[in-house]
């Protein structure tokens, strides 16, 4: 005979849902108190800054009014100085910052010179003047203080290469003088303007018997020389400032928008 089984008992589970423990916070020690500046010894400094501002206060008010001026002169004039210092320091980086013109009718890089062709060089307020460009408007950048050779193993590891590229990137640089062996290879980097572009034909054609040509290293671009400069060694570069003791090439930006600023500056220096 099959034994009887007693039927199976379903029980029912109550899951029980855990509760979120509060967690207590810790307690504020001395030294919590005294990094968050509200220690005793940070209470008892403003104390006794409060305490000395107030004996001064009283000091000055019980002297007779025509001696008050003195006394403030006598005793506070540095600090007096100081803070009319500070306020027009800050009100000259905030004008500056706020109205200061930001765009450039023109920049050009003077690479590897030691000659005086700056921002406050005859070069430049010569070309200033020859251009008619409005300084009010749009800045004219000479910048003279730059030494990088691309034609030199490693001589492109430095801050000023990298601040170079950086500028040719962002289109800022719109011309750029080096010694030919130099230009050559900075041309080679794609970081000049090809003259075959379209736009740069009557550049090209103007100075057809100055151009200088380079082999790229992106084959994929050409593995054909193409012009990359205009040499400009019997240029009043080299004739009068003295740019450099053998050639001078000029290079164009990549990425310029100044094609205009730049027949003007060649006309310039090669009249």
């Amino acid at each position: 005979m099959k034994q009887k089984t007693k039927p199976r008992v379903k029980h029912s589970v109550k899951y029980q849902t855990r509760q979120p423990v509060k967690r207590q916070g810790r307690p504020q020690t001395k030294q919590s108190e005294k990094s968050r500046g509200n220690g005793p010894e940070r209470q008892s400094m403003k104390q006794k800054l409060r305490e000395s501002f107030y004996a001064e206060k009283q000091k000055i008010l019980a002297l007779p009014k025509g001696s008050r001026l003195s006394y403030i002169l006598d005793y506070y004039w540095l600090w007096m100085i100081g803070i009319a210092a500070a306020v027009f320091l800050i009100g000259y980086v905030g004008w500056h910052a706020l109205f200061s013109v930001k765009e450039n009718w023109f920049y050009a890089v003077f690479a590897n010179t030691m000659a005086d062709v700056g921002n406050d060089s005859e070069l430049y307020d010569g070309f200033v003047s020859y251009s008619s460009f409005d300084l009010r408007e749009k800045n004219v950048v000479f910048q003279a203080r730059s030494f990088f050779d691309p034609s030199r193993e490693g001589g492109t590891n430095n801050s000023y290469f990298q601040s170079f590229v950086a500028l040719v990137e962002t289109g800022t640089v719109d011309v750029v003088t080096m010694e030919r062996e130099g230009l050559e290879a900075l041309g080679a980097t794609g970081r000049l303007l090809d003259l075959n572009h379209e736009g740069c034909e009557e550049l090209r054609e103007k100075y057809a018997d100055r151009l200088v040509w380079t082999l790229p290293l992106d084959e994929a671009y050409s593995q054909e020389p193409v012009p990359v400069g205009i040499d400009l060694t019997d240029s009043k570069l080299m004739t009068e400032w003295n740019l450099y003791p053998e050639s001078c090439c000029l290079g164009i930006g990549a990425y310029t928008s100044h094609l205009e600023a730049v027949e003007s500056f060649l006309e310039y220096v090669s009249e």
